[in-house]
């Protein structure tokens, strides 16, 4: 769903709750955005989550073992409106 709304999302790859949020400057050509991810991850530590990056433009969640779905869905919420304000700031 995020990926229908957020152009900068190039892939979504995960097994369970293990995600990888791949980020591109443009979906046709797959260009890295390794500065926008950046942006991205300290907007939403600044608002309380935690994750890493790989490869410097995939956003890595690896959420604890035991999570609530409400807590999923804040983490979500969170990175969403991250990655909206990352669209409006270009």
């Amino acid at each position: 769903e995020m990926k229908r709304r957020h152009a900068i999302i190039g892939d979504v790859r995960g097994r369970g709750l293990l995600l990888g949020i791949e980020l591109v400057a443009d979906r046709s050509t797959r260009a890295p955005a390794g500065d926008a991810a950046e942006r991205v991850l300290y907007r939403a530590l600044s608002r309380g989550l935690s994750f890493k990056t790989t490869m410097g433009n995939v956003l890595t969640l690896t959420p604890p073992l035991v999570v609530t779905p409400a807590q999923m869905d804040a983490a979500l919420t969170i990175l969403d409106t991250c990655l909206a304000e990352e669209a409006s700031s270009v």
